[in-house]
């Protein structure tokens, strides 16, 4: 699903609304139309958690997921469940204090910096295919994991391109420890999406 595509659902759906929620939908969606047409994932990859959200919006997002899951939309469901990870903290936001605090990047890795120049480029293409293989399963995950926690086997300066490669993103971590969390946070929730859908189809 794409972002316009969003954006024109929830202004339906506004439709239908009381004033306050479809006045909040309408502001979401049409934050989401700004900029060009792009997959719901690839712009939520570009955002941050908040750590304050718009109660109400939340509430409206999570209905309308429902909506679609029981309506037999698991991809469309699964769409809003990715936005959802976006409304962290506690409530109490604005919609427009909430847009502002996720959409700021994080800082950015510089993969030219001297950090870098130690980085087996190899090892960071083979074990990120690992773990972006379709057929990874916890088991050979775990594995994977083991192996990225040794420095010895694999240096700082790789698993950071490791975790950058896997998360799509080019986010600077404090240390070995988060970029470790960060990687088994994202096969964690990608696994749990996948079952998610496993179930709505079965």
């Amino acid at each position: 699903m794409h972002t316009k595509e969003l954006a024109r659902t929830l202004r339906a759906i506004a439709e239908l609304a009381e004033f306050q929620k479809s006045q909040d939908l309408y502001h979401f969606a049409g934050w989401l139309e700004q900029g060009s047409s792009e997959t719901i994932l690839a712009r939520v990859k570009r955002l941050k958690p908040s750590t304050v959200y718009p109660l109400r919006l939340k509430e409206s997002l999570e209905a309308i997921e429902r909506g679609f899951r029981n309506a037999g939309a698991p991809k469309q469901a699964n769409t809003l469940r990715a936005v959802l990870e976006l409304f962290c903290g506690r409530p109490g936001a604005s919609v427009e204090a909430f847009i502002a605090e996720i959409s700021v990047l994080p800082q950015m890795a510089n993969h030219n910096a001297k950090r870098f120049k130690t980085a087996d480029l190899a090892l960071v293409k083979n074990i990120t295919s690992q773990l972006a293989g379709p057929s990874l399963d916890t088991e050979a995950f775990e594995v994977i994991l083991t192996n990225l926690r040794s420095s010895k086997l694999v240096g700082t300066a790789t698993l950071t391109l490791i975790a950058n490669g896997y998360l799509e993103n080019r986010r600077i971590y404090r240390d070995r420890r988060a970029a470790l969390e960060a990687i088994e946070k994202h096969f964690r929730s990608k696994a749990s999406q996948s079952l998610q859908t496993c179930e709505v189809l079965g």
